[in-house]
Order: structure tokens, then sequence, then C-alpha cells
């Protein structure tokens, strides 16, 4: 009887071991992640499905930073679901980037009919273009009213996300180390 609780203990001491070895996410750990992205009528507005899961720089702005707030709380290889707000999310819909615009030359040859998105190039002080997303939500025949907010703006989202794969940040102390010898 002593040997099988010996055993017993051996081999929850090694399963804790191993699980407790998997890499933690945290800054600077690059994360797979497979994901459903839902709005509260059951809408999915994005998924991985079919495709690569997504891989992220932790901690680099890639994604929405409460997004990598939950995600860090889930090990490789596990499940989760959570929702976040509006407000931790594309932010809440300001009514100051609904503008009417007049219906002039710009407009020519564009199919301006309500709900379609269209990109504006706006050339910035350093000579760059930028495409602006554009919602038209109103059309009459001497303007255009449009929607400048992120298209998911004012919307809680809602995630299933699997852990698919973490690896550890690497150490800039090997680097520092194989410079200092190579200077010597």
């Amino acid at each position: 009887m002593k040997q099988i609780k010996l055993l017993v203990a051996v081999l929850l001491a090694v399963s804790i071991t191993a699980c407790s070895t998997a890499p933690k996410i945290t800054s600077g750990s690059v994360v797979k992640v497979e994901y459903k992205g839902t709005l509260k009528d059951g809408t999915v507005f994005d998924s991985t499905d079919g495709k690569a899961p997504l891989s992220f720089l932790m901690g680099s702005g890639q994604v929405l930073p409460k997004f990598e707030e939950h995600i860090a709380k889930i090990s490789a290889g596990k499940s989760g679901k959570f929702t976040l707000k509006a407000e931790d999310a594309y932010g809440v819909a300001d009514p100051s980037k609904v503008v009417k615009i007049p219906r002039d030359e710009r407009f020519k040859g564009v199919d301006l009919k309500e709900g379609v998105v269209i990109f504006a190039n706006n050339k910035l002080a350093t000579g760059e273009v930028k495409q602006t997303p554009m919602k038209v939500v109103g059309v009459s025949d001497t303007e255009v009213t449009m929607d400048y907010n992120h298209p998911l703006a004012g919307q809680d989202l809602t995630f299933e996300v699997k852990i698919i794969d973490v690896t550890a940040p690497q150490s800039a102390a090997p680097a520092a180390a194989e410079e200092t010898q190579s200077e010597a």
C-alpha cells in the first residue's frame, strides 16, 4: 500500500511539474490563438475559423490591450471566453465623427448606398497617404452623411479563444554576453 501511495505521489509531482513548465504569457511572449469574435446579438464579426491562428507579440500593441489582459490569464492549450466592453474595445461611438459632406466630384462613380463602407485617401503632413474607412449612413441629392467611427465602435465584443502556442520572451542577457566576448 505504501508503494502505491508513493507511486501516486511521484506521478502527481511529475504532472504538476509538467504543467508548471508551460511558458507564462507575459510581455514579449509570442502567442498563437484561435478565436471567434461575436457581437451581443451573436453575429460573428471575425474568426480564425478556416484560417491560420492569430500570432502576436504581447505588449506590442498589435491587439487590443484588454484582449491581451484576458489572454494573459489563459495557459497554452487552454480555452476561454470573455467580453470586452465597448470602451475597452474600439470605444463608444463618437457623434462628432458623423459628418455631412457636399455630394460633389469626390463621389463621382462611387456607389453611395446606406451601409456601404468606402475609403478616403487622406494626405498626411509627411506626404504619406492614409486610407480612412467611412460608412455611408445617409445620402441626398446634395450631401452624403459619413460615419468615421470604427465599424465596431459602441459594440461589446465577446471572444471565444484557444491558446495554441506560447513562445517565452527571448532574454537579452545571452546576446549581451556574446557582444562582450566578441569585443575581447
